[in-house]
Protein backbone atom coordinates (compact mmCIF):
# COMPACT_ATOMS: atom_id res chain seq x y z
CA UNK A 1 0.00 0.00 0.00
CA UNK A 2 1.79 3.38 -1.31
CA UNK A 3 -0.32 5.15 1.81
CA UNK A 4 2.25 3.15 4.51
CA UNK A 5 5.58 3.58 1.68
CA UNK A 6 4.85 7.25 1.54
CA UNK A 7 5.03 7.54 6.01
CA UNK A 8 8.13 5.68 5.46
CA UNK A 9 9.82 7.16 2.65
CA UNK A 10 8.90 10.32 3.37
CA UNK A 11 9.58 10.65 7.18
CA UNK A 12 13.33 12.24 7.27
CA UNK A 13 11.89 14.95 5.20
CA UNK A 14 8.66 15.26 7.40
CA UNK A 15 10.58 15.73 10.58
CA UNK A 16 12.44 18.26 9.22
CA UNK A 17 9.71 20.28 8.07
CA UNK A 18 8.34 19.63 11.59
CA UNK A 19 11.33 21.50 12.91
CA UNK A 20 10.99 23.99 10.58
CA UNK A 21 7.58 24.68 11.21
CA UNK A 22 7.36 25.73 14.58
CA UNK A 23 6.21 22.38 15.96
CA UNK A 24 7.76 22.51 18.69
CA UNK A 25 5.94 26.40 20.12
CA UNK A 26 2.97 25.45 19.05
CA UNK A 27 2.90 22.55 21.22
CA UNK A 28 4.52 24.61 24.21
CA UNK A 29 2.13 27.36 23.77
CA UNK A 30 5.24 30.00 23.22
CA UNK A 31 4.25 30.38 18.95
CA UNK A 32 4.34 34.22 18.68
CA UNK A 33 2.05 35.85 16.06
CA UNK A 34 4.92 36.76 13.70
CA UNK A 35 5.94 33.42 13.58
CA UNK A 36 2.16 31.96 12.75
CA UNK A 37 2.40 34.78 10.17
CA UNK A 38 5.59 33.09 8.73
CA UNK A 39 3.39 29.83 8.77
CA UNK A 40 0.44 31.41 7.06
CA UNK A 41 2.76 32.96 4.42
CA UNK A 42 5.03 29.42 3.98
CA UNK A 43 1.43 27.81 3.47
CA UNK A 44 -0.35 30.61 1.09
CA UNK A 45 2.93 30.38 -0.98
CA UNK A 46 3.06 26.80 -1.51
CA UNK A 47 -0.59 26.53 -2.32
CA UNK A 48 -0.90 29.63 -4.18
CA UNK A 49 1.74 27.69 -6.33
CA UNK A 50 0.83 24.23 -6.44
CA UNK A 51 -2.92 24.49 -5.06
CA UNK A 52 -4.93 24.34 -8.26
CA UNK A 53 -2.47 23.37 -10.67
CA UNK A 54 -2.27 19.78 -9.19
CA UNK A 55 -6.15 19.86 -8.73
CA UNK A 56 -6.37 21.02 -12.70
CA UNK A 57 -3.73 17.92 -13.51
CA UNK A 58 -5.64 15.39 -11.47
CA UNK A 59 -8.08 13.28 -13.70
CA UNK A 60 -11.21 14.29 -13.38
CA UNK A 61 -12.66 11.13 -12.26
CA UNK A 62 -10.11 11.15 -9.42
CA UNK A 63 -10.48 15.03 -8.42
CA UNK A 64 -14.50 14.20 -7.96
CA UNK A 65 -13.93 11.46 -5.52
CA UNK A 66 -11.42 13.10 -3.90
CA UNK A 67 -13.95 16.22 -3.82
CA UNK A 68 -10.91 18.78 -4.78
CA UNK A 69 -12.98 20.36 -7.46
CA UNK A 70 -11.71 24.07 -5.69
CA UNK A 71 -9.08 25.65 -4.00
CA UNK A 72 -10.66 25.16 -0.22
CA UNK A 73 -7.25 25.26 1.23
CA UNK A 74 -5.68 28.73 -0.50
CA UNK A 75 -9.58 30.16 0.21
CA UNK A 76 -9.10 30.04 3.52
CA UNK A 77 -5.12 30.72 3.66
CA UNK A 78 -6.78 34.07 2.15
CA UNK A 79 -9.05 34.92 4.91
CA UNK A 80 -6.34 34.16 7.78
CA UNK A 81 -3.87 36.32 5.58
CA UNK A 82 -6.42 39.07 5.23
CA UNK A 83 -7.46 38.51 8.92
CA UNK A 84 -3.80 39.35 10.40
CA UNK A 85 -2.79 42.13 7.58
CA UNK A 86 -0.14 40.81 5.61
CA UNK A 87 0.26 42.27 2.72
CA UNK A 88 0.18 39.86 -0.25
CA UNK A 89 1.71 42.22 -2.73
CA UNK A 90 4.98 42.09 -0.66
CA UNK A 91 5.02 38.59 0.23
CA UNK A 92 8.82 37.48 -0.31
CA UNK A 93 9.10 35.90 -3.87
CA UNK A 94 10.68 32.35 -3.91
CA UNK A 95 14.26 31.88 -4.68
CA UNK A 96 14.09 28.84 -6.02
CA UNK A 97 11.86 27.54 -8.24
CA UNK A 98 8.84 25.28 -6.82
CA UNK A 99 9.02 21.35 -7.98
CA UNK A 100 5.46 20.91 -10.34
CA UNK A 101 4.74 17.35 -11.18
CA UNK A 102 4.43 15.94 -14.47
CA UNK A 103 0.25 15.71 -15.32
CA UNK A 104 0.37 12.08 -14.16
CA UNK A 105 -1.91 11.18 -11.74
CA UNK A 106 0.65 9.34 -9.45
CA UNK A 107 2.84 11.93 -9.33
CA UNK A 108 -0.11 14.58 -8.14
CA UNK A 109 -1.05 12.23 -5.81
CA UNK A 110 2.21 12.13 -4.46
CA UNK A 111 2.18 16.32 -4.14
CA UNK A 112 -1.27 16.02 -2.78
CA UNK A 113 -0.39 13.42 -0.09
CA UNK A 114 1.93 16.17 1.51
CA UNK A 115 -0.40 18.80 1.33
CA UNK A 116 -3.33 16.90 2.21
CA UNK A 117 -1.12 15.33 5.25
CA UNK A 118 -0.52 19.21 6.37
CA UNK A 119 -3.95 19.56 6.61
CA UNK A 120 -3.93 16.46 9.05
CA UNK A 121 -2.78 17.79 12.10
CA UNK A 122 -4.40 20.85 11.58
CA UNK A 123 -7.12 20.71 14.33
CA UNK A 124 -5.22 19.41 16.77
CA UNK A 125 -2.79 22.84 15.61
CA UNK A 126 -5.81 24.69 16.17
CA UNK A 127 -6.30 23.64 19.72
CA UNK A 128 -2.79 24.40 20.53
CA UNK A 129 -2.54 27.68 19.08
CA UNK A 130 -6.00 29.01 20.44
CA UNK A 131 -4.75 27.53 23.92
CA UNK A 132 -1.43 29.75 23.56
CA UNK A 133 -1.81 33.43 25.25
CA UNK A 134 -0.92 35.32 22.26
CA UNK A 135 -3.70 34.21 20.29
CA UNK A 136 -6.78 34.85 22.61
CA UNK A 137 -9.78 36.34 20.53
CA UNK A 138 -7.58 35.73 17.38
CA UNK A 139 -9.74 32.52 16.35
CA UNK A 140 -10.78 34.32 13.25
CA UNK A 141 -7.12 34.31 11.71
CA UNK A 142 -7.18 30.14 12.08
CA UNK A 143 -9.48 29.17 9.68
CA UNK A 144 -6.36 27.26 7.50
CA UNK A 145 -5.51 25.18 10.41
CA UNK A 146 -9.63 23.85 10.57
CA UNK A 147 -9.77 23.73 7.24
CA UNK A 148 -11.67 20.56 6.69
CA UNK A 149 -13.82 20.55 10.35
CA UNK A 150 -15.13 17.82 11.21
CA UNK A 151 -14.82 16.35 8.06
CA UNK A 152 -11.13 15.85 8.72
CA UNK A 153 -10.67 12.55 9.23
CA UNK A 154 -13.24 10.71 6.57
CA UNK A 155 -11.43 13.11 4.07
CA UNK A 156 -8.05 11.65 4.82
CA UNK A 157 -9.25 8.23 5.32
CA UNK A 158 -10.86 8.80 1.53
CA UNK A 159 -7.85 10.44 0.63
CA UNK A 160 -5.48 7.38 1.42
CA UNK A 161 -8.18 5.24 -0.11
CA UNK A 162 -8.11 6.56 -3.42
CA UNK A 163 -4.62 6.96 -3.12
CA UNK A 164 -3.69 3.10 -2.45
CA UNK A 165 -6.31 2.47 -5.17
CA UNK A 166 -5.04 4.72 -8.37
CA UNK A 167 -1.21 4.41 -7.37
CA UNK A 168 -0.06 1.43 -8.76
CA UNK A 169 3.12 -0.69 -7.57
CA UNK A 170 4.89 0.19 -10.98
CA UNK A 171 4.79 3.31 -10.07
CA UNK A 172 5.87 4.00 -6.08
CA UNK A 173 9.10 4.95 -6.86
CA UNK A 174 7.26 7.93 -8.99
CA UNK A 175 4.68 8.63 -6.36
CA UNK A 176 7.63 9.11 -3.41
CA UNK A 177 10.25 11.12 -5.33
CA UNK A 178 6.93 13.19 -5.99
CA UNK A 179 6.09 13.30 -2.55
CA UNK A 180 9.54 14.06 -1.41
CA UNK A 181 10.14 16.82 -4.18
CA UNK A 182 7.12 18.47 -2.32
CA UNK A 183 8.14 18.16 0.90
CA UNK A 184 11.53 20.07 -0.87
CA UNK A 185 9.66 23.26 -1.70
CA UNK A 186 8.29 23.63 1.41
CA UNK A 187 11.40 22.56 3.37
CA UNK A 188 13.39 25.67 1.14
CA UNK A 189 10.35 27.75 1.47
CA UNK A 190 10.93 27.69 5.01
CA UNK A 191 14.51 28.12 5.53
CA UNK A 192 14.29 31.07 3.39
CA UNK A 193 11.30 32.67 5.18
CA UNK A 194 13.06 31.73 8.49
Amino acid sequence: MIANILRTETAQNHKELESLMFVNEIMNNSLSINDYKKLLTINYLIHQALENKLISMLDENIASKLDLNVPIKLNALIRDIDFWNIDKETLPKPNFDFYVPEKDNTEVLGALYVLEGATLGGNVIKKYILANPNFKNFDGGLNYYGVYGNELGSKWKNFVQILNEEVKEIDFDKCVRSANETFGNLIKLSKQLN
